[in-house]
């Protein structure tokens, strides 16, 4: 177990570490999670959390209150409208996939769609590239995607990200809740 405060700063801020990082340092850290696991998970019990392993990636989770699942499901609606955002850009928009800043705001300013959800998204900013920059930034921080090459520009999505479209795909919407017309 090297790496237990580099995991502990990442996961306790909501991050994830992925597999398939291009960060060698991110890579050392997935690899000695996975030849561990049980001590990691042992080890970060003992302070209330619990390391999760998901298809290529680690992430805490907690057991929450009533009140916690509700709000973190508000904010949880802003990673929806993210991901509906992104998917619109581009379908084969997930894991693996790469693209620019540049590209990106190209994209919206080109098509009125994405220039509406793209509004939406953060009220605050007004103009396409500060929301395709803070998007991205939102994005880093959390794991979901890495800057692969600094001299283009040119950003890499992770693994981590396919626990976005999972926990997505894990709604359901009861049928009987559905107002008759």
């Amino acid at each position: 177990m090297k790496y237990v405060k580099e995991t502990f700063e990442r996961l306790s801020r909501g991050g994830f570490i992925s597999s398939d990082s291009s960060q060698e340092r991110d890579k050392h850290i997935f690899m000695d999670i996975e030849d561990h696991l049980t001590d990691y998970q042992q080890y970060f019990a003992q302070i209330g959390f619990m390391l999760e392993q998901g298809n290529g990636y680690f992430y805490f989770s907690r057991k929450e209150n009533k009140v916690q699942v509700v709000d973190k499901l508000q904010r949880f609606g802003h990673w929806i409208d993210i991901l509906d955002f992104l998917k619109a850009w581009e379908p084969a928009f997930g894991p693996g996939f790469t693209f620019s800043e540049a590209a990106l705001t190209i994209k919206i300013e080109a098509d009125i769609d994405l220039q509406q959800k793209a509004s939406e998204l953060y009220e605050k900013k007004d103009k396409y590239p500060e929301i395709v920059e803070k998007l991205v930034d939102e994005m880093q921080k959390m794991g979901f995607l890495e800057l692969a090459d600094e001299k283009s520009g040119l950003y890499k999505v992770v693994t981590a990200y396919s626990y976005l479209e999972e926990m997505v795909n894990l709604i359901t919407i009861d049928a009987s809740d559905e107002i008759s017309q």
